[in-house]
């Protein structure tokens, strides 16, 4: 498919973003990720604890799946096997050493490591300030990414200690977008980290660009059991008032979440099939989906 829909930011954190970002290459003209930096398990979380870094598994996964070259992408995604490097990915310590190349400066080490993967697009942290996500629920105050998403019956997501500042390469990028894509992903914990960045969340609010949520295919275990996706989209405008979603794209599949009616959610809704057979949302399904409801908007 030629590409029709301009320059497209696309904002979330882990599988579901790299998922997006994959269907993008196709059908966008330019692509810029904005990644959470509030990972706190896995390798991520070792680094950054070990060596006071942000976590960089988030950053590594959009790196690869903006890839245009799949055997680096699999390169980035590797993991070590025993030693003191058990379970790091090679795309993270890269990552590390490139941050320690260029002083610090993560917004140039990403640069660098796109131009190592030949990746189509840009990748971009949403703050390059430690944040650590905390949750307040039914049962208490939950804090860490991990531990938010286990937690049940959430009723507000914060950022601690005070909520940082937007990069200002991110800001930019919203500011010129045609197109903004929220998800697929963690409504809590990998597109809400995001959106609580105040720079960022200004800079959606004031965008003319068409701003489109890819409504997940089923709850979460932990953080989303029990909510529908029109509990999703009030749980963005419950956190950040001023978003404004102009569509909601949702999977067609009878046997996922229920598609919410336009008045259930503020918004157009429109459906395609989405699923991936091995489960997910398929790249290639979801570009051509975008694509398509984007042109269908009236401009």
């Amino acid at each position: 498919m030629n590409a029709t829909l301009g320059r497209v930011v696309a904002i979330g954190g882990g599988h579901g973003l790299s998922r997006t970002l994959r269907g993008l290459r196709d059908v966008a003209e330019h692509v810029t990720a904005i990644v959470t930096v509030a990972d706190d398990g896995g390798s991520s979380g070792r680094l950054r604890e070990q060596y006071g870094v942000l976590p960089p598994g988030d950053l590594r996964m959009a790196l690869a799946a903006l890839s245009r070259r799949p055997e680096r992408a699999a390169l980035l995604q590797q993991r070590f096997d025993g030693g003191d490097l058990d379970g790091h990915a090679l795309g993270n310590v890269l990552l590390l050493g490139l941050l320690a190349a260029a002083g610090g400066d993560l917004v140039a080490a990403l640069a660098q490591a796109a131009e190592i993967v030949d990746a189509a697009g840009v990748v971009l942290p949403c703050t390059t300030e430690p944040m650590t996500l905390v949750a307040d629920t039914a049962s208490g105050r939950v804090i860490g990414q991990v531990a938010v998403a286990r937690a049940r019956d959430i009723t507000r997501v914060h950022l601690l200690p005070d909520p940082p500042p937007a990069v200002p390469e991110a800001v930019l990028a919203v500011s010129e977008a045609d197109v903004i894509v929220l998800g697929p992903g963690s409504v809590f914990t990998s597109i809400l980290p995001n959106l609580l960045v105040p720079g960022l969340a200004g800079a959606i609010a004031s965008s003319a660009a068409l701003t489109i949520l890819v409504g997940n295919l089923w709850e979460q275990r932990g953080e989303t059991e029990g909510l529908s996706l029109a509990d999703h989209v009030r749980a963005l405008h419950d956190h950040v008032p001023d978003l404004s979603i102009d569509l909601l794209l949702a999977d067609d599949d009878p046997g996922g979440l229920p598609v919410p009616s336009a008045r259930d959610v503020g918004c157009a809704v429109a459906t395609a099939s989405l699923r991936a057979p091995t489960g997910g949302h398929d790249p290639q399904l979801l570009g051509t989906a975008l694509a398509e409801a984007a042109a269908a908007i009236p401009a």
